[in-house]
Parts: C-alpha cells; sequence; structure tokens
C-alpha cells in the first residue's frame, strides 16, 4: 500500500500538468475566463458592495408602509416641535392681551397663581367688603372675573396699573395699595396675566370695556 502523502503528492502533480503548471489560488476565488486560461480572479479585486448603514439598513427592513409611517412620525414631531417654539416666542414678544390665545391665557393663568392670586383669589372673587367706601384708602382688593366696574379701565390702564401699582394713579391722600410689578414681571409677562383676567369676563363686559375705550379715545 501508497503511502497517503505520496499519493497526494502524485495527484497534485499530475493537477499542475492540467493546468499548465499554475497553482490555483485558495478556495472561494474562481478562474476569471475574460483574463485567459490560469488566471484568477481574486475577491479582493471586486468592488465592495456599499454600506447601507444603521439607518438605512432599519428603514430597508421596515418596508414602504413602515417608511411611510416613519416619515410621518418625523414630520409630526417637528411640526410639534416648530408650534411650541412659536407659541414660547409670541408669549416672549407680546405688546397686548389676547384673550382667544390660548398660550398666552395659559401663561397668564400660571403668573396670575403665583403673583396674584393671593390677594385677588384663585377664582379670581377679590375680597370681601371690596364694594364698601374707603376715602381714605385701603380698599381690599377687587374682584378680576367681570363682576366689579373694572370695564373703566382700558387694557393699557390695567397694564400701567399691575406694571407701577395703584398709588401712582390714586389720589396723594388715598392709600391704594396695589402693589408695584416692575422689578418682577416682565412686560410681556403682564399682558399674558390680563388676557387671562379677560378670558374670565362674560361676553357683555367686553363689549362694556370696548364702548368706554372709544368713548375715550384709546
Amino acid at each position: 500500500m501508497r503511502d497517503p502523502k505520496t499519493a497526494r503528492r502524485e495527484r497534485r502533480a499530475r493537477f499542475e500538468q492540467r493546468l499548465g503548471g499554475r497553482i490555483p489560488k485558495p478556495p472561494g476565488r474562481a478562474i476569471d475566463p475574460d483574463r485567459g486560461h490560469g488566471r484568477f480572479d481574486d475577491d479582493e479585486d471586486r468592488p465592495a458592495a456599499p454600506s447601507r448603514g444603521l439607518v438605512g439598513g432599519v428603514l430597508n427592513r421596515l418596508g414602504p408602509k413602515g417608511r411611510f409611517l416613519a416619515a410621518a412620525v418625523v414630520i409630526g414631531v417637528l411640526m410639534t416641535a416648530a408650534d411650541l417654539y412659536w407659541e414660547r416666542y409670541t408669549n416672549q414678544t407680546a405688546v397686548s392681551a389676547d384673550h382667544t390665545n390660548a398660550a398666552q391665557v395659559g401663561l397668564g393663568h400660571t403668573l396670575y397663581d403665583q403673583h396674584c392670586a393671593y390677594c385677588h383669589g384663585a377664582d379670581l372673587a377679590g375680597q370681601p367688603g371690596w364694594d364698601r367706601d374707603y376715602p381714605q384708602g385701603g380698599r381690599p382688593p377687587l374682584p378680576l372675573e367681570g363682576t366689579a366696574p373694572i370695564w373703566r379701565l382700558t387694557d393699557r390702564d390695567l397694564f400701567d396699573v399691575i406694571k407701577f401699582g395703584g398709588q401712582p394713579f390714586s389720589p396723594p391722600t388715598y392709600s391704594n395699595e396695589m402693589p408695584a410689578f416692575e422689578s418682577t414681571l416682565a412686560d410681556a409677562d403682564i399682558w399674558a396675566i390680563i388676557s387671562f383676567m379677560k378670558s374670565r369676563w362674560p361676553e357683555e363686559v367686553h363689549t362694556r370695556q370696548k364702548e368706554t375705550a372709544a368713548e375715550q379715545g384709546s
């Protein structure tokens, strides 16, 4: 019996003879007929398939419907972020009160609870006894939800009283205890509080305030 190693060498020699003495490259590489007999196409010579990356792979697995849904979600998130940014921007730059603006009213509600509710009440109902006579001043805080004659004041009047306090707009002999918020609240914050107050007014109070403002030429 022949030695197995000798048999393998003989088989390899016959194989090389059939290939013209050329030894093929390791398995996994194929003969390239376009390059001539006996030459081999190395895998390294082939251009690598483009990589899709993580995002590309995920999108490919989602399919058309999944990609459409993903795009819709992204667009929805971007639109929501833009809307929130715009609301914040308009609240920070407001120069008037708009009781129909939900964002401004919401900000005003928060600021009212922080700075006004202690005196005027969480329900804007004021303090008992506000409608009595106080010749020397010291009147309790008025209701702000429309039951007091607040319609006599224009929005600008309300703004000035909140910002500078009540005393500058009262007779020298009258003690007005309404504090000033000039150093506490920004102008846009004051307009937000007024918008919240007006959101609680009945429609007839809005009408009377507009008529009074027109009479005063405001």
